[in-house]
């Protein structure tokens, strides 16, 4: 912070402008990591309700399948995440971004 200061002074402001630019960008870069890892957690929870409901009565009729069907739903959420953009990470980063102070999208 002291040496952001001092360079600020010598150069007019501009180290301190480009900080805070820097700042700007990680600040949207982790919100945008954070909504994704909150869609991912979004399609976990539909896989795990649509079970549940046996939707997919017979695939694993064993309760010791239980572990590896919670591990199959937390995959397939990650990659449907990662391929298939429904809206949601997009949504909360627009939100979350009006009150982070952070460029619009």
């Amino acid at each position: 912070m002291m040496r952001t200061q001092l360079t600020s002074e010598f150069k007019g402001g501009k180290e301190n402008a480009l900080t805070e630019n820097e700042a700007s960008e990680s600040q949207e870069k982790e919100l945008r990591e954070a909504a994704k890892q909150f869609e991912t957690i979004f399609i976990k929870s539909l896989l795990s309700q649509a079970r549940k409901s046996k939707l997919s009565e017979g695939l694993f009729d064993t309760p010791s399948d239980d572990n590896f069907v919670d591990m199959l739903d937390q995959e397939l959420a990650k990659s449907s995440s990662e391929s298939v953009d429904i809206g949601i990470a997009d949504v909360i980063v627009r939100q979350m971004s009006k009150f982070n102070g952070a460029n619009k999208l």
